[in-house]
């Protein structure tokens, strides 16, 4: 089985775990974990080097863009606080603790060497903790600290271990140097991402084509983090900044139908650069395991536990003290809600899932330093991180629904009630701006439209009620259950009148593609 192959054979198995991840509320990156395993139990598994400029140039770009893409800021600026010392703070400490705890119990393990997985293993990946958080009405604050802190970390942890890496292929480190390196390449990497950021969308507004369009997004992605780092800047930052920024900007212009296709799009893509990276570690494992022979199974298995269960905890540690610290030194922060009970902190603890970036970043390490010289101890780093990764996953995932069940951490019908005042207000102004054109339209036209905007504004007052949930809500209901029939029905009677050849497919694609919108409209509004 080859590379290609092996992909498609993960891909698979991921399309197929779908149904399953969304009915147990699982993050399907545990099923991409049994596949890579699957993938290196097979026999026959051709030996594959793995070029780490390739790993960082092709998988880091799209990974962190759409991650940016997705922050809200206006969330990210109020939760600011907390965001940074878990960002900075628990990435700094998370790496030094690591550093040494490895250098204590691992035989021959440097500093540099603690230090470089103790950067790998720091940051989390928020898309897996957001899957099941979401779905179990996590609060807003909640989420949006996570998803901050994510987005964040990584741009810390990525610059870390840059210095770890290159301290260990140099052999030599200087803190004063180290530091001022840091700021250098990190407000470059702002200055380059704002700019990036800012041409991109100017250059957007000028392509009218949605094919364009989604692929210009995509590009610009690649060249913030490419053009940083030929500057010498951090890609990463740049990246990052560059996509809060579209995120933030391309919302104001950007075609409708484009935003429909980009978000397909990505979410496509970020689906299928999950399955190469597992797949590439599925093909690392029989290796790793078979240069580890030096090792005994059971160490392996005591030295993974142990750092897996000290990344956990000190996360757990971590959160009370930063909690309470951002109360201190931020009690005026714009928007800032009152100090959260402690069953919010212990929760934030536990919600930290390891996943793509940290493998990304392993695989990215350089088999050899120099011809005919191997990186020391890459191996054992890989082993560790997919340790890490399999843990983080595994445990917080499979307890996560129920331990925010007992902590009574759920806030579903405040965000119902959220979204109805948006629609409310929605409703009300759309039905002021057609009352300025009564008189240039027919009345039977103006009186029916009218009618149904006051229905609307009508079935979602019901849901800022102390019983949302009344007639008119029912009705809603029954309305959206008819509404999805009556689709249904046009697009079966559409696709057989194009069988029968009473349509050309050009008409046939037209008024699908209307339909499928229609559907999805109908399908999203949850109230």
């Amino acid at each position: 089985m080859n590379f290609i192959e092996a992909s498609i054979f993960i891909l698979l198995i991921a399309i197929i775990s779908v149904p399953l991840a969304n009915r147990l509320r699982l993050p399907l990156e545990i099923f991409l974990v049994f596949g890579s395993c699957m993938i290196s139990l097979m026999p026959g598994l051709p030996s594959f080097e793995i070029n780490p400029v390739i790993v960082f140039n092709i998988f880091l770009p799209p990974i962190l863009f759409s991650a940016a893409l997705a922050t809200s800021w206006r969330d990210f600026k109020i939760n600011i606080a907390p965001i940074s010392l878990l960002a900075f703070g628990l990435v700094l400490f998370t790496t030094v603790a690591v550093a040494a705890l490895t250098k204590s119990i691992l035989p021959g393990f440097t500093w540099a060497e603690g230090f470089l997985l103790g950067a790998i293993v720091s940051p989390t990946d928020a898309s897996a903790a957001t899957t099941i958080l979401k779905k179990l009405g996590a609060p807003r604050r909640f989420v949006s600290i996570l998803e901050g802190e994510s987005l964040v970390n990584d741009a810390t942890a990525l610059t870390l271990y840059r210095f770890s890496l290159a301290a260990i292929l140099s052999d030599s480190f200087s803190m004063t140097q180290a530091v001022s390196q840091f700021f250098i390449v990190t407000i470059g990497g702002v200055v380059v991402g704002l700019s990036i950021g800012y041409l991109a969308a100017l250059g957007l507004r000028k392509l009218k084509d949605v094919q364009a369009e989604t692929t210009f997004t995509i590009i610009t992605a690649f060249s913030s983090y490419l053009i940083a780092e030929r500057l010498g800047f951090s890609g990463v930052i740049s990246t990052v900044v560059a996509g809060i920024y579209f995120g933030i900007k391309t919302p104001e212009f950007i075609p409708t139908h484009t935003r429909v296709n980009a978000k397909a799009s990505w979410s496509t893509l970020m689906f299928i650069i999950n399955g190469f990276v597992f797949t590439l570690i599925g093909f690392q494992l029989p290796s790793v395991l078979k240069n580890l022979g030096s090792y005994s199974i059971l160490s392996l298995l005591f030295y993974g536990a142990v750092v897996s269960l000290a990344v956990i905890v000190l996360r757990v540690t971590w959160v009370y003290p930063a909690g309470y610290l951002s109360q201190i030194f931020f009690p005026e922060a714009p928007g800032k809600k009152s100090n959260p009970p402690w069953q919010f902190f212990f929760a934030l603890g536990w919600t930290g899932m390891r996943g793509i970036v940290s493998l990304a970043a392993v695989l990215a390490i350089p088999a050899p330093i120099i011809s005919g010289v191997s990186f020391p101890h890459r191996d054992l780093l890989i082993f560790l991180t997919y340790c890490v990764i399999v843990a983080t996953l595994i445990v917080p995932t499979l307890t996560l629904p129920s331990l925010l069940r007992y902590l009574h951490l759920t806030e579903v019908h405040d965000k119902i009630k959220d979204e109805a005042r948006i629609r409310m207000t929605m409703l009300k102004n759309a039905r002021d701006a057609i009352a300025e054109l009564k008189d240039k339209i027919s009345e039977n036209v103006y009186n029916e439209f009218y009618r149904q905007i006051t229905r609307r504004i009508e079935i979602t007052q019901t849901h800022l009620e102390v019983r949302p949930y009344s007639t008119l809500g029912d009705d809603y209901y029954s309305f959206k259950k008819l509404t999805l029939i009556a689709l249904e029905t046009e697009k079966a009677t559409l696709i057989k009148l194009r069988n029968s050849g009473e349509m050309h497919d050009d008409i046939f694609r037209t008024l699908l593609g209307e339909l499928d919108i229609e559907e999805m409209r109908t399908r999203s509004m949850r109230i």
